[in-house]
């Protein structure tokens, strides 16, 4: 019978368990430990995200350029959808500011 050899493990930098010193990918909690293999993730996670940032100018944008803090997704649909809906609740204050205007001034 031939002794298997010991396996050399490491800490996962993310959850602290052990795996496999060759390990690419976190059997624990699935983090990729190949920094080749993490960018290519992370490009194939950009190439379908919609490129709309909340707080996108200002103060926010400074600050996630400068590597202290990120922007925040804000997705397509729901921007349209939002602004849909608050130019319908406009629509009566403009009816009433019509109704009510000062005839003197305004015909």
């Amino acid at each position: 019978m031939e002794a298997a050899a010991p396996i050399s493990t490491i800490d996962c930098p993310y959850c602290s368990e052990p795996i496999n010193a060759k390990s690419k990918k976190c059997k624990h909690c699935g983090e990729i430990l190949d920094p080749q293999m993490r960018e290519i993730e992370f490009l194939k996670t950009q190439r379908h995200a919609p490129q709309v940032f909340m707080n996108a100018g200002g103060g926010a944008a400074a600050a996630a350029a400068s590597g202290i803090g990120t922007l925040r997704r804000f997705p397509h649909w729901f921007h349209i959808l939002l602004s849909i809906i608050t130019t319908g609740l406009w629509a009566p204050v403009y009816l009433l500011m019509y109704l009510f205007r000062n005839k003197r001034y305004y015909y």
